[in-house]
């Protein structure tokens, strides 16, 4: 279960009645960033899959306010909330923000490593951008308005900020200036748009947009300076790769339409198509979600969530931070199943930012990526969708589920020549022990 501010937050998003299964209000920092939308007045009718969907007047029946909602890690909106957890220490764990009321979320890092921006409620109930030094505790406020503020991502070279926004009365991509000025609207229309990443060359983004007609998530890039828009796939909360020697990018999918069995992909653009889908990591007792790459390139870090169907009222899920490199080999755990561990950051100093509970509050802490010694495993490809088994760690407690254990094999680097979004990709990832 994520803790009470967490399903407060961690995805806040606007509540958009287009999702398959009935939208709420999600929330938490297992939800993943603020997003706004549409106020109430009544829900949608539910789509029938595959049907097409009649867009909504928003402008005939925009409500005189927007009320803010969250959007939790698997896309969905919701209202639950969960338990806190006890404080836990360990070694090589930083915490960098410290919070009396509210919660931080969202980190990202700067290029250089010294600053980074994050989402955060600590003075008001809808979040602000914040800045501030990772070495420091003085906190410099970006955004300060009604809206929700939330989904952080600097551009290349560190001097623009791209960002999500309810205040146009819907979720909604933004850039400025990384001092919070020259505030550009980026897209606009009846989609509700969140969760930016600048491409290597800082001429583009990638986002997700929640699609009219299709119901589902979508991938999108935009060219900043021609505004030229281009839906690209399906997917949640991409992240564009870093490495200029390919076009790559990173998201979470469901691996049933509608589920939060999510797995982690990659794609590559050429000629603006999406090539070589290909599914990355996954596992069957768990959700895989919240990519993030490496400051070169070559490795992922993500984030699982155990059992991420179940709803136990005061039952804490298991959620953890890990790494895999970028075909499927090597993972490694970086957290140790204490708390929420979610939204990981690669920073370029080699350490991986988060966001954790196991201080009391949800706030920003970091760990070690080399050197630890977790959990790791070497993978060697076996047949054409590659399997491997990850032991359990020695010191885990004993109920303490590992996401990629022998009863629970992950599989990876399997391509896709088009995304699935039929019952047939869910594998099986119901066969789940509870």
């Amino acid at each position: 279960m994520m803790t009470a501010t967490q399903d407060k937050w961690i995805v806040r998003l606007l509540e958009a009645g287009l999702i398959v299964a009935a939208v709420a209000v999600l929330a938490g920092c297992s939800t993943i960033s603020g997003v706004a939308g549409a106020k109430e007045p009544g829900k949608p009718q539910q789509p029938v899959a595959g049907a097409a969907i009649e867009q909504p007047d928003w402008e005939a029946n925009r409500p005189e306010e927007v009320k803010a909602s969250t959007l939790n890690i698997f896309g969905e909106f919701d209202g639950q909330r969960r338990n806190s957890t006890k404080q836990i220490g360990e070694a090589g764990f930083q915490q960098h923000t410290y919070v009396d009321e509210g919660y931080d979320t969202d980190i990202v890092i700067d290029p250089s490593g010294q600053n980074m921006v994050f989402a955060s409620t600590r003075h008001n109930e809808h979040p602000d951008l914040y800045l501030q030094r990772v070495d420091g505790l003085s906190v410099t406020q970006l955004t300060n308005d009604a809206a929700d503020d939330a989904f952080p991502a600097f551009s290349p070279d560190g001097k623009q900020i791209a960002f999500s926004s309810t205040r146009s009365g819907s979720w909604q991509i933004y850039t400025m200036d990384a001092d919070g000025r020259n505030v550009v609207q980026v897209t606009n229309g009846l989609m509700q748009a969140v969760h930016p990443s600048f491409s290597p060359d800082g001429r583009k983004l990638v986002y997700s947009a929640l699609g009219g007609r299709s119901a589902q998530w979508e991938l999108w890039t935009v060219d900043l300076q021609t505004a030229e828009k281009r839906m690209v796939g399906y997917g949640l909360f991409p992240a564009w790769s870093p490495d200029k020697s390919v076009n790559r990018i990173a998201f979470q999918r469901p691996r049933q339409r509608g589920s939060r069995w999510f797995s982690l992909w990659t794609l590559d653009l050429m000629d603006g198509e999406a090539r070589r889908i290909t599914e990355v990591a996954a596992s069957t007792n768990s959700a895989v979600i919240s990519p993030s790459w490496s400051p070169d390139g070559k490795r992922i870090a993500f984030s699982t969530v155990v059992d991420p169907t179940r709803e136990n009222a005061g039952v804490k899920k298991q959620q953890d931070v890990w790494v895999i490199n970028a075909d499927g080999s090597g993972r490694k755990r970086i957290t140790d199943g204490n708390g929420t561990n979610l939204t990981p950051f690669w920073a370029s100093d080699s350490r991986i930012y988060f966001v954790s509970d196991r201080g009391g509050q949800e706030c920003i802490w970091s760990a070690k990526t080399e050197g630890s010694s977790i959990q790791t495993a070497a993978v060697e490809p076996k047949h054409e969708v590659p399997k491997h088994e990850i032991p359990a760690p020695a010191h885990a407690a004993a109920t303490e589920k590992d996401p990629f254990a022998t009863n629970a094999k992950a599989e990876v680097a399997h391509e896709s020549t088009e995304p699935k979004h039929d019952a047939s990709a869910a594998t099986d990832v119901h066969e789940v022990t509870h």
